[in-house]
C-alpha cells in the first residue's frame, strides 16, 4: 500500500480532469483496479509485493509524473495509512475515522441564523458519517467522544449512537423536481415557504392544464443560507481595496462625444441598460445586462443595419419590423442600474439578478422583453467553462 499526494495550481474542476488523465497513464504501470484518485490524493493497494518491487514501482510513478511536469510524494510499504477522513489497516482489515492532529471539528451553533431543518438534522448527519467511517461499534465508540464534545460546545445535547445504515431494497425512481431556494434569515418573520406552496396550489389547481408540471410533488422548497460574517467582511474589504487602488478610466471613446449613446458614459462596465424605441404613435422598452456596453452597442447597431442579423435579438426584430413598414423611429439609450459581474466561484451573478429584477418591476405595457428571461440561466459564466476555453 502507498499513499500519494500531488500538488497543483489548478482548481478542483481541472484537478478532476488531470486525475482521470493520470489514472489512464497509471494503468500502464499498475492494475487500474488497484489504484484510485480523489482530487489531489491517491491510494493504491498492491498484493504479493516486496520492498524492491515497491521501490521500482515508486520510481516509475515518479518518472510518469515528471513527464507531465508534476511533483509527487509517495510512501510505500505501508500496512496502515490515512486517506481522506478514514484510516485503513491491512493487517486486521479495520477502518475508522481519521482527523489530523489539532484539527478539532467545529459545527454551527444551535442558535445560529441557519434554516431550522439544518440545525435539527446536524447531529444525525454527523452520527451517520461516523458510523459509515467505522468498521464496528468498538471503533465508533473510540471516535465519538471528540465529535460529541464539539456538538456540546455548539449547544447540542444529543448523544451519538452506533446505528448501522440499512440499505433499502427496491428501485429508486428519480423525479424531475424544480427547487426553489430562498435565503433564510431569522429576522424575516414571514413564512416564505408556506406562502410559496399556497401560491402553487392557488395558481395551478388540479383542473389546470399545467398542474402535472407545477404541483407540490414536482416543486420543492429548500432554504439556502445567508453569507456568514467572514464572507461579508471579505467582500467589504475587497470592495474598499479595489476602489482605492483603481485607476480612473476613460468613460467615453466616441469620435464625436456629442453623439455618445450614453451621454459620455459608453465605456461604463457592468450595467443594466435601457433601450427605448419610440415612434409617432407608440414606444417600446427593452432591458439588457452587459459587462461591456460599447461591444453590445456595436453589435446591436450592426444588426440594425444588416438584415441578415435581424433575428439576433428581440430588439433587432422590432427594429426591422419598423423598417419593413417604413415607420420612422428613434432609439434612446440609458443606464437602468449598476451591478457586479459574475466572478469565478460565486454562486450568483449580480448582473443577471439585477436585470431580472428590473424586468419584473417594469411596466408590462409595450415591454419588449420576454417573461421567460426572468427564469433564464446566467450567460456571463459561460466564458469560464472549460469547453469554451480555447
Amino acid at each position: 500500500m502507498f499513499d500519494v499526494t500531488m500538488g497543483s495550481f489548478d482548481g478542483a474542476e481541472i484537478c478532476e480532469l488531470v486525475g482521470l488523465y493520470l489514472l489512464h497513464k497509471l494503468s500502464k504501470i499498475l492494475d487500474r483496479n488497484d489504484v484510485g484518485l480523489y482530487r489531489d490524493d491517491g491510494l493504491a493497494a498492491i498484493n504479493n509485493s516486496n520492498g524492491p518491487l515497491m521501490d521500482s514501482l515508486r520510481k516509475k510513478v515518479i518518472a510518469l509524473f515528471k513527464e507531465e511536469n508534476l511533483n509527487i510524494t509517495i510512501d510505500t510499504n505501508l500496512d496502515e495509512t490515512d486517506f481522506l477522513d478514514a484510516t485503513f489497516n491491512l493487517n486486521n482489515g479495520k477502518y475508522f475515522p481519521f482527523r489530523k492532529p489539532n484539527n478539532n471539528p467545529l459545527y454551527i451553533n444551535q442558535n445560529s441564523n441557519h434554516p431550522p431543518l439544518i440545525v435539527k438534522k446536524l447531529p444525525t448527519m454527523i452520527n451517520r458519517r461516523i458510523v459509515d467511517l467505522s468498521c464496528n461499534e468498538e471503533e465508533f465508540n473510540k471516535a465519538k467522544p471528540l465529535y460529541e464534545r464539539a456538538l456540546k460546545e455548539s449547544g447540542y445535547t444529543k448523544s451519538l449512537e452506533y446505528k448501522p445504515s440499512q440499505k433499502k431494497l427496491g428501485r429508486n425512481r428519480n423525479r424531475k423536481v424544480i427547487w426553489f431556494n430562498p435565503p433564510f434569515s431569522q429576522n424575516v418573520k414571514t413564512n416564505i415557504g408556506k406562502i410559496f406552496i399556497n401560491l402553487i396550489k392557488k395558481h395551478f389547481p388540479k383542473h389546470h392544464k399545467l398542474h402535472k408540471i407545477f404541483n407540490t410533488n414536482t416543486i420543492k422548497l429548500s432554504y439556502s443560507c445567508m453569507p456568514n460574517m467572514s464572507s461579508m467582511i471579505k467582500q467589504h474589504n475587497f470592495k474598499v481595496l479595489s476602489s482605492s487602488n483603481s485607476i480612473e478610466k476613460r468613460k467615453c471613446n466616441c469620435r464625436n462625444p456629442a453623439n455618445c449613446p450614453l451621454e459620455g458614459k459608453c465605456l461604463t462596465e457592468n450595467i443594466v441598460y435601457k433601450a427605448a424605441v419610440s415612434t409617432e404613435t407608440e414606444s417600446h422598452t427593452y432591458y439588457g445586462s452587459i459587462e461591456d456596453f460599447k461591444l453590445r452597442y456595436n453589435n446591436n447597431t450592426k444588426s440594425f443595419r444588416n438584415q441578415q442579423y435581424a433575428n439576433d435579438t428581440v430588439l433587432s426584430k422590432h427594429i426591422w419590423e419598423l423598417k419593413n413598414t417604413n415607420t420612422p423611429y428613434n432609439i434612446t439609450w440609458s443606464i437602468a442600474a449598476y451591478a457586479s459581474a459574475y466572478q469565478i466561484g460565486s454562486r450568483r451573478c449580480g448582473l443577471c439578478i439585477t436585470e431580472k429584477y428590473v424586468i419584473a418591476r417594469a411596466k408590462q405595457k409595450n415591454l419588449s422583453n420576454r417573461r421567460t428571461e426572468i427564469i433564464s440561466k446566467c450567460r456571463h459564466r459561460n466564458k469560464y467553462l472549460l469547453k469554451n476555453i480555447k
